[in-house]
């Protein structure tokens, strides 16, 4: 990387680290497990760590709701991110903190990526820092520290760029950018490949009048990028289509209408300034995408002065059109046109989060704004105002510092289950579907055994699963044996300050009467059998 590149990477390094502040003191013991997306992204990261160097092939068939296969797919499939969890697992970290700093490294590179972009459209490094700042540390995304993957949002920029050489050079190789944005983005996020995919069309038909004496080539261009992109996104995105298949996974409109946007959320911010003075009005935490004073203002100067930039604040203004209209959702009939159309949007439950079209093109036009205000002035007046913009952007979007929650413990006992070989388990309570996001402290414990559960948390549930736990939830009652029996359970994991609660402790004791439940160890909270071959031997 040349020197500008590094210092602007160092930047967004420290705007990560000082926005989610004091996340950095404490990687391994501050954490948002109260949250259950937290810890299901929290899993999700160390699982493919765990499987991509030994079971590569085998990653979608994560080890939770045994048997089901697929269970990765069931959200997101994180597998940028989780390629970068890789080597922190490898270094020893925990879950916990192999999260952490995956989410500063995604702020961090999302930064850094707008930077690049809106530098490389200018020529002015403080314009870039401006969108950077902008863009990764919006007001959408600043409440979003659950979901990894949108926090991952480096290859959007990647693909504005590859849009805008296409447009402008019409080239192959600037398809193939494209394609490489949309291959990264459908690595990472399926919601933000939809999103990417919205602003892809929309920047080209904004931009048709500068394409369309060249049209055959330019639209030649952009297929092979885009069906390059989906060649090599085939493996993942069929492991959807599957899921959804099997599953029968759609959403419904009245799904959509309840997570939609509406304008209120357009005046929403966590970030503290706006939050104490008035926005909290309009903040009910679920989809912030208050753009910021200073982002609406500088984007304005863009538009009002767009000059030699006006192919792409047209662009960049087209893609905030679109990001709007799909996310008021069912509000407007041009969502249930394409909800009818195109199979992806009926699997997608929040509109809303449309939004971040939004505020990733005001960004870019942000960063526009400020180029332009400081064209041609006086290197004093020029360094006030980017100064100025920037430390307004970074004040208006600030939350620090951020609460967490202390990391909960994972039993010392889930040592000793991870060196036993080829086990399978079940642990109670396990709760049903309506109650799943209870299991989400099992999926945290999962990470250092990763043996298959029956227990599971994540943005689908398999049919079977309540079935399977009605019977079950009868130990040790012959229904019970014959689900054991059925799902090669190997151990019962009984975790006794929860069950207490429920279950009488002579009920518990007399588990140690049950003949093909032999108990293997214990300590205080928790208690652990084997089931035996007798088991299956019963009739």
């Amino acid at each position: 990387m040349t020197r500008r590149s590094t210092a602007a990477l160092a930047i967004s390094i420290l705007l990560a680290v000082g926005h989610t502040w004091p996340l950095a003191t404490d990687l391994g013991g501050l954490s948002r497990h109260d949250n259950a997306d937290t810890t299901l992204n929290t899993w999700a990261l160390a699982w493919i760590a765990h499987a991509l160097p030994s079971q590569p092939l085998g990653v979608f068939d994560a080890p939770i709701f045994h048997p089901e296969k697929r269970t990765l797919a069931y959200s997101e499939p994180l597998l940028v991110p989780g390629l970068a969890a890789v080597p922190l697992r490898a270094a020893g970290l925990s879950a916990t903190a192999t999260y952490n700093v995956v989410v500063l490294l995604g702020f961090s590179l999302s930064a850094w990526a707008m930077w690049r972009l809106v530098a490389a459209w200018t020529g002015d490094e403080v314009a870039g820092a401006v969108a950077g700042a902008a863009f990764a540390f919006n007001a959408h995304l600043l409440t979003r520290f659950a979901h990894v993957q949108a926090i991952h949002a480096e290859a959007v920029p990647i693909v504005l760029l590859g849009l805008d050489r296409l447009v402008t050079r019409g080239r192959v190789r600037d398809g193939l950018l494209l394609g490489l944005g949309l291959w990264l983005t459908g690595l990472t996020s399926i919601y933000q490949l939809a999103f990417v995919s919205g602003a892809t069309v929309a920047g080209l038909a904004f931009r048709a009048g500068e394409w369309r004496g060249r049209a055959a080539t330019t639209l030649a261009s952009a297929s092979i990028g885009v069906l390059a992109a989906l060649a090599a996104l085939a493996p993942v995105l069929w492991q959807y289509y599957a899921v959804s298949r099997d599953l029968g996974v759609e959403r419904s409109l009245g799904e959509s209408a309840a997570m939609a946007a509406t304008w209120r959320d357009y005046l929403a911010t966590g970030g503290r300034l706006h939050y104490a003075a008035w926005s909290h009005a309009f903040f009910d935490g679920s989809a912030a995408l208050f753009p910021g004073i200073a982002v609406t203002g500088l984007s304005l100067v863009a538009i009002a002065r767009a000059g030699t930039q006006r192919g792409r604040v047209v662009m960049l203004v087209g893609i905030a059109a679109v990001g709007l209209v799909m996310s008021l959702g069912p509000a407007l009939p041009t969502y249930e046109w394409l909800y009818d159309a195109v199979p992806l949007i009926r699997s997608m439950r929040a509109p809303a989060r449309w939004g971040i079209l939004v505020l990733t093109a005001a960004a870019a036009l942000a960063g526009l704004g400020v180029a332009a205000l400081r064209r041609q002035r006086a290197s004093r007046v020029a360094a006030t105002i980017g100064l100025a913009a920037f430390a307004a952007v970074t004040a208006e979007a600030w939350r620090a510092p951020m609460a967490f929650t202390p990391t909960p413990p994972i039993a010392p006992i889930y040592n000793r289950l991870a060196a036993l070989p080829d086990a399978v388990l079940v642990e109670f309570p396990t709760f049903p579907s309506a109650q799943a996001n209870l299991n989400a402290p099992y999926l945290l414990a999962q990470t250092v055994h990763f043996h298959p559960i029956v227990a599971g948390y994540s943005g689908l549930t398999p049919p079977g699963f309540d079935a399977r736990l009605a019977d079950l939830a009868t130990l040790p009652a012959e229904a019970a044996r014959r689900q054991l029996v059925a799902l090669g359970i190997t151990h019962v994991v009984l975790h006794l300050d929860l069950l207490r609660a429920v279950v009488s402790p002579a009920a518990l004791d007399a588990l140690d009467e049950v003949p093909w439940l032999e108990p293997a160890f214990e300590d205080a909270r928790t208690r652990v059998y084997r089931v035996t071959a007798a088991a299956a031997a019963r009739r």
